[in-house]
């Protein structure tokens, strides 16, 4: 009864804390590179993440992490994966003291992501593997939100309209290089905002911040 009590105070907490001008909260942009895209199939080959407190991302406290799995990543034909190379695997990181610092840093923050499935899936899956639960306020899609502000202005979506890079695109923002966790993290915090300031505020926090998770 007593851990049922706490999950619904701390539901509560959170719905409160939702309730709040979407500016006031903290967020943490993230991005994930993997070998494929089913998290209890594949790796996660590197992780990044930064925290937004709007309208600024605080670069100071950007983290980037390369993870080797214990052997040699077998790069093909080409010299790079997801703009990695061999000499990156050397320095990799513990990936249970990686993601308990990810845990610390989404705790009453808002995850922001672009293509929650697959992220938020190989966090759960993360969670699942290393014991460490993940537990944001909330998880921000910045392609969900572009969709369905598509789907109004134009009725439709059109193909490759979505990608990271087409949807910054359409806020006037730069052109990054892509595949790379730590430059699509921010990329991915700098679209958020781009959103956030694009639409009503209580829009914003009635229909994009209350997703479950």
């Amino acid at each position: 009864m007593a851990s049922w009590l706490q999950n619904l105070a701390n539901w509560y907490d959170r719905r409160q804390q939702l309730k709040q001008p979407w500016q006031q909260l903290r967020y943490v942009a993230l991005d994930i590179e993997s070998t494929g895209l089913s998290p209890s199939k594949h790796d996660i080959l590197s992780i990044a993440w930064v925290s937004i407190q709007p309208p600024a991302i605080q670069l100071g406290n950007a983290q980037y992490h390369v993870f080797a799995h214990g052997q040699e990543i077998d790069l093909g034909q080409s010299p790079t994966i997801h703009g990695l190379t061999k000499d990156d695997f050397i320095h990799s990181s513990d990936p249970k003291q990686t993601f308990a610092m990810l845990s610390r840093a989404l705790n009453d923050a808002v995850m922001v992501c672009h293509h929650k499935g697959m992220d938020w899936g190989f966090l759960k899956q993360a969670e699942k593997v290393y014991g460490i639960p993940m537990k944001p306020l909330a998880v921000f899609d910045t392609l969900a939100f572009e969709k369905k502000q598509l789907e109004k202005t134009e009725g439709a979506v059109r193909k490759n309209s979505l990608t990271l890079s087409a949807c910054r695109k359409r806020y006037g923002l730069p052109d990054y290089h892509s595949h790379h966790a730590l430059t699509d993290a921010i990329a991915c915090g700098e679209l958020f905002l781009a959103q956030g300031y694009s639409v009503n505020e209580s829009e914003l926090t009635a229909k994009h911040l209350l997703l479950k998770r």
